[in-house]
């Protein structure tokens, strides 16, 4: 990052985790964030006035953990052992998560996989403990490997919730997130404004406001499990 920074670029967009180092790296070159929340990471005073270099669009990860497992538990209410696959351990997700499984009475397991390699012993260890659902974290990782972790929680009779709604078409039972196209819009906005002149500090940091909500009838059908009708009006999406 240091050499990115030192080619004296207008400015940075920083995805996911590379709002750290680019945070760190300058005070002076501005840089867009997407994902993270700069507030929580000391780059940035508050959403209102940022203050410093740094503004962009951040996902409110865990207010939509808590969402996602919610609607897990309105399509599949009668599963009590709820299974949550996490990149690492004591993260703020798996906080998130456990607040959420307290909230709702049921009982959360937390299983690693910090790689890909772990997926199949994850799996395994889910059925060897019970689990009855799934939530896969919201992480970069897992959204590139949706359709194989899919397969995997089809194989084990769990239904899962995943963070983006397009992660319904790769095979998991519903996917709920803002709108990336809408975040990429505002952050595309931010971006014009700096070049025109206007200081990062000055710009707004965004939160979504567009929510997408997919659901996969056919995973379902394979479960031999039933949606409750209420859940389905409120889709966006359903596929059949």
């Amino acid at each position: 990052m240091q050499e990115l920074i030192s080619a004296r670029p207008d400015a940075v967009v920083a995805v996911g985790p590379a709002i750290g180092p680019a945070g760190a790296s300058s005070r002076t070159v501005p840089v867009i964030t997407f994902g993270f929340d700069p507030i929580e990471l000391g780059f940035a005073a508050s959403y209102a006035r940022p203050g410093g270099n740094v503004t962009g669009v951040v996902i409110l990860f865990g207010e939509l953990e808590a969402k996602r497992f919610s609607l897990l538990m309105e399509a599949a209410p009668d599963r009590r052992r709820i299974a949550a696959l996490v990149p690492t351990r004591n993260g703020a997700n798996e906080a998130t998560l456990r607040k959420a499984a307290e909230g709702l009475g049921v009982e959360l397991l937390v299983f690693l996989a910090a790689s890909p390699s772990d997926y199949p012993a994850a799996f395994a260890a889910m059925r060897a403990q019970g689990s009855e659902a799934l939530v896969i974290g919201a992480t970069p990782q897992f959204q590139r490997d949706g359709k194989q972790l899919a397969a995997l929680a089809l194989e084990a009779k769990l239904p899962t919730v995943c963070e983006w709604a397009e992660m319904a078409h790769a095979g998991c039972l519903i996917g709920y997130g803002p709108s990336r196209t809408a975040l990429r819009k505002r952050m595309a906005d931010q971006i014009a404004k700096i070049f025109r002149g206007t200081a990062p500090g000055d710009i707004p940091i965004e939160r979504p406001t567009v929510f997408e909500f997919a659901l996969n009838l056919k995973i379902a059908k394979s479960l031999d499990l039933i949606v409750p009708p209420a859940l389905l009006t409120r889709a966006d999406e359903v596929i059949e």
